[in-house]
């Protein structure tokens, strides 16, 4: 349907045309009618009309007025005149102005009918010829931003020869001569948090993706700094180059900023970007952007929202205590410490965030946790087959986790669960004890003053109590556990080491090299040199 507006200073004729003629069976809608041209000129410019059919004689503006107005502002509306004036010099204007007919009054609404199919039949073949085009010139400039796109890309990856990439940069005008240059990579973080999304989820997430191209690409031709370009994979990537490097490089990190902020604000979404080193010549752009996809792994620690510059990350990486941190889970899970154990895996998370672990080393870690708590579990008899069933699904799930912070919460969680079962399988008796004071004489064997007083101070129980639920949990004496682990790893020291006799006693808890031997001897029947002869045959 096309909109057409009725200007007529008369009220009657007004009336008689809106009524008399059937509009919709020619394809019109009456958008209104007004009682002079400047009226309709105020019409117009609220509510856009395809046709105006006017009078020529009117107060303040008259047809004629108008059709100039309207063919010097709105060109595309199309005039029809309807007037009682048979004068040359009115036709000539018309004709001047774009007029399409020229009616005289009195005209039939047949008349007026078969005027409007005339035009309507005009302005359908316009809007054909006008979509055709469109669609040509819309083919054209996607073949243009294609050819852009894969050219700046394989430049980006050094997927093609020196050459030919100077070839297919002249093809599309692109002068790239400067000092220095930068590949950025920016990501939706819903890419990097997923693995495979359906359908409509891939619908909704490349139209995010559109509109973070669009960003990009406004903010960095608006300064001027370099190219932009989008991925099949739904990544914005960006060749910032210029000759002031310094200048460049505050650039770079605000027009990031800034990224990351709209997309924030107009898509309530995080972006991840990386950034790969500055290079100087064109062959190593290449080296700028393999840094850049290696930056944006560490967005699995620090999560959304961040520029990742490799050499930042870098210069910020170290090796976390991680021992160190593995013992204290494994002390506060075998203690069923909850507020503890969710104090560990918070210190754990800062601490691989702080000191740059990427997802693969961090995953090690993590699968280290689920091992140790495997083994804490084995060590209090708990089902093999139930054990084994929550190791590889817990595994599983933190593994696949889009964050370490996910993944923390899902193996805290874990680990409190752990906590629970192993201490209600814990007898009255004082089996959590009995499993702590195991736990500390194995950490603290070596130690000449570990004594039943220092184990019972560290639990805080009194030793006559504590002697008393250790002999019911485990059967023996605390005394019989301490020489037992002693003399256990004195075996494994005169196994594999050729470390003198006397070493080995200060190693595992003798002050008295002579009381060793002793002790040695009484538990497997020969000295520690008869024992590491024998070994050694």
């Amino acid at each position: 349907m096309y909109r057409i507006l009725l200007v007529d200073d008369e009220a009657l004729i007004r009336e008689a045309v809106s009524d008399n003629v059937k509009w919709e069976q020619y394809g019109y809608e009456l958008a209104g009618s007004c009682e002079n041209g400047k009226e309709a000129l105020e019409f117009i410019e609220k509510n856009p009309v395809d046709v105006v059919l006017t009078d020529i004689c009117m107060p303040y503006m008259d047809g004629m007025e108008l059709s100039e107005k309207l063919s010097e502002n709105y060109p595309a509306v199309k005039i029809i005149i309807l007037s009682g004036y048979d004068d040359f010099d009115y036709a000539k204007k018309a004709i001047r102005y774009g007029v399409k007919e020229y009616l005289l009054k009195p005209i039939t609404a047949e008349e007026m009918g078969e005027s409007l199919l005339a035009l309507k039949a005009e302005m359908d073949k316009e809007k054909k010829t006008e979509r055709k085009i469109w669609e040509l010139e819309s083919a054209y400039r996607k073949g243009q931003e294609l050819l852009y796109s894969d050219t700046l890309l394989h430049l980006i990856r050094g997927s093609k020869t020196d050459e030919e990439s100077c070839k297919e940069l002249e093809k599309i005008g692109l002068n790239l001569d400067s000092a220095v240059y930068r590949v950025a990579i920016v990501e939706l973080d819903i890419y990097a948090r997923s693995g495979k999304l359906d359908e409509k989820r891939k619908r909704e997430s490349a139209l995010m993706a559109f509109v973070l191209h669009n960003i990009a690409q406004e903010m960095v031709q608006q300064s001027k700094t370099g190219e932009v370009c989008q991925g099949k994979d739904h990544r914005t990537y960006i060749l910032f180059h210029s000759n002031e490097p310094a200048e460049m490089c505050r650039a770079v990190n605000d027009i990031c900023n800034e990224i990351i902020a709209q997309m924030n604000r107009i898509m309530q979404l995080a972006v991840n970007i990386g950034l790969g080193s500055c290079v100087e010549e064109t062959e190593k752009i290449y080296l700028s952007y393999e840094e850049a996809e290696e930056a944006l792994e560490y967005h699995y620690v620090l999560g959304g929202n961040h520029i990742m510059a490799m050499e930042a990350i870098r210069g910020e990486k170290r090796q976390a205590d991680v021992d160190g941190m593995l013992d204290g889970i494994a002390l506060h899970v075998k203690g069923n410490d909850e507020r503890k154990i969710e104090e560990d895996f918070a210190f754990l998370e800062k601490e691989l965030r702080e000191c740059r672990y990427d997802r693969q080393s961090a995953g090690v870690i993590l699968q280290r946790v689920v091992d140790m708590v495997d083994e804490i579990c084995k060590a209090s008899e708990m089902e093999n087959g139930q054990r084994a069933a929550c190791k590889e699904e817990i595994l599983k799930k933190a593994l696949a986790a889009g964050e370490l912070e996910e993944a923390a919460d899902i193996l805290c969680t874990s680990c409190i669960e752990t906590a629970r079962k192993l201490d209600s399988q814990k007898n009255v008796g004082g089996k959590k004890y009995a499993v702590l004071a195991m736990d500390y004489i194995e950490k603290n064997y070596s130690d000449c003053d570990l004594s039943l007083h220092s184990v019972c101070s560290y639990l805080n129980i009194s030793a006559s109590r504590f002697s008393t639920i250790f002999k019911q949990a485990t059967g023996t004496t605390f005394m019989d556990v301490l020489i037992g682990c002693r003399m256990q790893k004195a075996k494994e020291l005169l196994e594999n080491t050729d470390m003198k006799n006397y070493e080995i006693a200060e190693r595992v808890g003798f002050n008295d090299s002579h009381y060793f031997s002793i002790a040695f001897k009484k538990i497997t029947g020969k000295t520690p040199t008869e024992y590491a002869k024998e070994m050694r045959k």
